[in-house]
């Protein structure tokens, strides 16, 4: 959980059975980079499933690069292969899954004479274009207003969609194939109350032969007659501005392709990059979890990020900018002061510095850091605790403390 109080529900589960002496079982077909570490180093203990349920193969997964499919004219959201392998699922009555980690119908709404994309006024991010309301969604704050008709910055009527979301994808299923029923799953329309369930039941029930959606289908559905997979865009979740997104894109990418070939009938997946040759799409296609883990680590070991160090920030949110801002900055002094005066952390601290967060504007709150690196030791248990004082502090603003966070945002 990412709000207050934030926690991370396997760290709490494992402190759990520390006091009640009960066995802790971490089950997943993509563990993370740290839990797999610490098997290695012998904190945990690995037991695997070395074969499908009745030794059925993985599914033949491909990867399209999108970048040729632009220099042979292909501007659509599908790639001729998958084009291609839907019309032969569909033919055949079997079932696809289309995954695409971004709702809304296009990414972003901007101006070709300015060049300016259409920002929330609450938060610092482009709005998505939602085709079904005609209108731009703020996905952080919730703030909704119509699609202009002329640029807010420059007044050019040249404004144009970007990118693609699950409407997006569910409406060219619709163009192309007007005759197969199309189920879309995201926050938009899981939002009412047994949504996900009546949408899952329907899909099963083969009341829709494609189901389109964001990664709440990516893992843990079992349907026997879905043969294909698509990744519509594999690129959304490697492009995030975070030490871990080649991880989470393996996870998606590896998950989502298991959905195909479950039963009887032998599965398919494509991927669709414009990266082809990126090691997190390489090791999801070949659906290979200790190759990617070997050369992961070994990044993370040669850029010195976690499981080797621990990334530590103080966030402050205020109303106004120039508390946060100010704030920050006192903190790093005294955070820098208490470095220079405990010997033992000036080998510990890899860097330490203020700025303000990747998104400085969130939901109406203006947002500064101290961003701290420390090397994975127990000397830096001090400058964790020292922080963790700081932060309990009276200040004009809230102050909070993260430790390695689920999000840098």
């Amino acid at each position: 959980s990412e709000h207050f109080p934030q926690y991370d529900a396997r760290q709490i589960a494992e402190s759990r059975c520390k006091r009640e002496g009960a066995a802790l079982v971490l089950a997943s077909a993509t563990p993370s980079i740290l839990s797999f570490a610490r098997m290695e180093r012998g904190d945990l203990t690995l037991l695997e499933m070395r074969s499908r349920v009745h030794h059925r193969p993985l599914p033949q997964v491909s990867v399209v690069d999108m970048r040729e499919e632009l220099r042979l004219g292909n501007k659509g959201v599908f790639s001729g292969e998958l084009q291609s392998k839907l019309d032969d699922c569909i033919r055949a009555g079997r079932q696809a899954m289309l995954f695409i980690n971004r709702r809304g119908y296009a990414q972003f709404v901007n101006c070709r004479a300015c060049g300016e994309a259409i920002r929330c006024p609450n938060c610092d991010v482009s709005m998505t274009y939602h085709e079904v309301d005609r209108s731009l969604h703020c996905h952080w704050c919730g703030h909704i207003t119509p699609m202009p008709e002329t640029c807010p910055s420059c007044g050019s009527a040249y404004i144009r969609t970007c990118g693609a979301g699950t409407q997006r994808v569910e409406q060219e299923v619709k163009k192309r194939w007007p005759h197969v029923g199309v189920i879309r799953m995201d926050v938009d329309t899981t939002g009412d109350k047994n949504a996900y369930m009546r949408l899952l039941s329907s899909f099963r029930a083969r009341e829709a032969q494609v189901l389109v959606g964001t990664q709440m289908i990516a893992k843990g559905l079992d349907f026997p007659q879905v043969t294909l997979v698509g990744a519509v865009l594999a690129d959304t979740s490697l492009n995030m501005p975070d030490y871990r997104a080649p991880e989470r894109t393996f996870q998606l990418l590896t998950q989502v392709a298991g959905r195909a070939g479950r039963a009887q009938h032998p599965g398919q997946g494509v991927i669709q990059t414009y990266m082809p040759q990126h090691y997190a799409i390489r090791a999801a296609a070949a659906q290979d979890y200790r190759a990617f883990y070997h050369m992961e680590f070994d990044r993370r070991k040669r850029d010195l990020y976690p499981p080797f160090t621990m990334m530590a920030r103080l966030l402050c949110t205020a109303g106004e900018m120039e508390i946060a801002q100010a704030v920050s900055r006192e903190l790093l002094d005294k955070l820098q002061a208490f470095v220079r005066e405990t010997p033992s952390l000036k080998r510990r601290v890899l860097f330490m510095r203020q700025d303000e967060a990747p998104l400085s504007h969130l939901r109406g709150y203006y947002r500064a850091q101290v961003l701290v690196k420390l090397l994975e030791h127990p000397d830096s248990r001090a400058a964790v605790e020292f922080m963790q004082a700081l932060a309990s502090e009276a200040w004009p603003c809230d102050v909070l403390l993260e430790i390695n966070p689920a999000s840098m945002a």
